[in-house]
């Protein structure tokens, strides 16, 4: 398996090509209870998934700042609906779909992110480009993709479109842009797999650091909004929905067409569907809601973040309100510093806590969430609010909080739903 660091850092793979700095934190080790099968976070790796929210939020405000400035271009015309079986990584806290590159197929699994937008493998540890009678590289004066990249290392005249991405913990990564033939299983009733076309990506045949090599998670999905680079934009994707299960041991499956499970009832407005962020109108514990002196304004849905987190002026009457309901002594010495509220309990005791829910649609959209994705369960029956504070002005879904719920995406109508589900 690879290494959690390695995971840890790989997501940041996946980006626009917009250099996004990792904040600096301690990685400390503490024991989490084995007690509880269902719990993913048995690793005592948690401060990377907690560094993983922490650098997500900074790569979200920094796409959110630059979002306007994309090159928006024409998407191709609609394909056939197909499927991706979904699995979850416990050591990574990611969720992987799966699929194939070139000609013959070669199957890479790759982790989902609503919020990147340039796909991309690794040739140094799953594809590989000499064995695809498809493959090409495309040039650097290419002006529908590689010119647009902010981060390409190519001159005009090179017949490559080369890019480096640099990190600030030294490690970089670099690569040409690549076009080849996707295609995914056939579903059930299906004879044979379904063939999308050709698509550009990022084909990364370097690593500075050897926490970039693994075989596990061989590249990304990126699934953002922002045209030419997204899985989304270059096949025109009206509609998809995934519906996440945190077990390693059981599967799911995403949508990408008119399979795509997005019921009308449960549809908010999207704020913006380059990045998908929809206005929270407020939250509440169990009948109580929270009193907020403003609106909580936009939240953004961030798969590849493990945990939601609030800024400052939602989490500080949120964590009152969930200290009053709990109503229990806070934990003098916390498993870590980043989660704010920990309490002794049994598990009988925290299933009967009322559940937090987050209200949408001029507030006649509720969505609650489960206990076992609110709170998180550690070794000597200490249990820590899951939800966290946000270190810059915004706030996001993180996908921790979004297992067990179908989540549709309707570009085309500017929606999104979110709908309790036995994602099983």
């Amino acid at each position: 398996m690879a290494s959690t660091t390695m995971l840890s850092l790989l997501f940041l793979l996946c980006s626009t090509l917009n250099f996004m700095p990792l904040q600096s934190h301690n990685s400390d080790n503490f024991p989490i209870s084995n007690n509880h099968s269902m719990n993913p976070h048995q690793t005592p790796r948690i401060s990377q998934q907690l560094h993983r929210s922490f650098s997500r939020m900074n790569y979200l405000t920094k796409l959110h700042q630059t979002a306007s400035t994309q090159t928006q271009t024409q998407t191709q015309a609609s394909h056939p609906d197909f499927s991706s079986k979904v699995t979850y990584d416990p050591k990574s806290d990611l969720y992987i779909a799966s699929y194939s590159i070139g000609t013959p197929p070669q199957k890479v699994v790759a982790f989902i992110d609503t919020a990147s937008d340039l796909i991309w493998t690794n040739s140094k540890t799953t594809f590989k480009p000499g064995s695809s009678t498809t493959y090409t590289v495309l040039p650097c004066n290419d002006k529908k993709f590689c010119q647009k990249l902010n981060q390409r290392t190519c001159k005009l005249k090179d017949p490559k479109c080369t890019y480096k991405i640099k990190y600030a913990d030294g490690a970089s990564t670099t690569g040409v842009i690549s076009q080849d033939k996707f295609s995914f299983d056939a579903d059930p009733g299906q004879s044979s797999s379904i063939d999308v076309g050709l698509l550009s990506f990022g084909d990364a045949s370097d690593a500075s650091s050897q926490h970039f090599e693994g075989e596990d998670i061989n590249g990304c999905l990126a699934l953002s909004g922002i045209a030419p680079f997204s899985f989304i934009k270059q096949l025109g994707i009206q509609k998809f929905s995934h519906c996440f299960i945190k077990s390693s041991s059981k599967s799911s499956t995403m949508h990408f067409g008119s399979k795509a499970v997005i019921p009308a009832k449960d549809s908010i407005p999207l704020v913006d569907n380059k990045y998908y962020y929809v206005k929270l109108d407020g939250i509440s514990v169990g009948d109580t809601k929270v009193n907020y002196k403003t609106q909580p304004g936009k939240i953004y849905v961030d798969t590849a973040a493990t945990y939601s987190m609030l800024k400052k002026a939602v989490y500080d009457p949120f964590l009152e309100l969930i200290k009053e309901k709990v109503a229990k002594p806070a934990e003098k010495n916390p498993p870590h510093s980043y989660l704010e509220y920990c309490f002794k309990a049994t598990k009988a005791d925290v299933d009967k806590l009322p559940k937090v829910s987050f209200s949408f649609n001029s507030n006649t959209v509720n969505v609650a969430f489960g206990n076992d994705v609110t709170y998180l369960e550690f070794d000597g029956g200490i249990w820590c609010l899951a939800i966290i504070r946000s270190t810059d002005n915004e706030s996001v879904l993180g996908n921790f909080q979004l297992a067990n719920l179908n989540v549709g995406y309707d570009l085309a109508g500017k929606k999104i739903s979110f709908t309790p589900a036995n994602c099983a």
